[in-house]
């Protein structure tokens, strides 16, 4: 009998921390766009790069790099890639990226977010590929970054990605 509740009790520990592994998407996504929504409003990251006539801030442990195309920079991070695409021609409230977003019906939208600040407009959005797979995408006027990504950490990335989209600075 008491070699029984030794069993239960091992079952219900390794249940547990089983579950404190990772969050859930659905809490992932909640955080992600709700702390997107903060980066997204505070605007407070200045540029720290500078790569053709862009300016634009890159969190710690990102790489970034110029495409042949002047107005899309590839950032990296560990395994993930994210491209920015800049157009230079669409204002801050401009909402291009998002109306396009909205017209693609193929996609499997998990969840989005709209925000608006100081005639700014912006979104972010998480869309689901596969059961694993993930794209995110951030936009702030005419700025949009995406990734593909398996389901962790998806709250930071998304965090990152609109610092990155709302720090965007044209030389002119």
């Amino acid at each position: 009998m008491k070699l029984k509740w030794v069993h239960v009790v091992v079952f219900m520990m390794v249940a547990f921390v089983l579950t404190g592994c990772g969050k859930p998407i659905d809490e992932q996504v909640e955080l992600g766009l709700a702390s997107a929504e903060t980066v997204f409003k505070e605007n407070s990251n200045k540029p720290n790069k500078t790569i053709g006539e862009i300016q634009l801030f890159v969190p710690s442990g990102y790489s970034v790099k110029e495409s042949e195309d002047l107005n899309n920079l590839i950032l990296t991070k560990g395994k993930d890639q994210y491209i920015l695409f800049v157009n230079q021609y669409e204002q801050q409230d401009s909402k291009l990226h998002y109306n396009l977003f909205k017209k693609d019906s193929s996609k499997k939208v998990i969840k989005e977010s709209t925000y608006e600040s100081d005639g700014a407009f912006g979104f972010s959005a998480v869309v689901e590929i596969d059961d694993e797979n993930y794209e995110l995408i951030t936009s702030s006027g005419g700025v949009k970054i995406s990734t593909i990504t398996k389901n962790k950490k998806i709250d930071e990335k998304l965090t990152d990605m609109m610092s990155i989209a709302r720090s965007v600075e044209l030389i002119e």
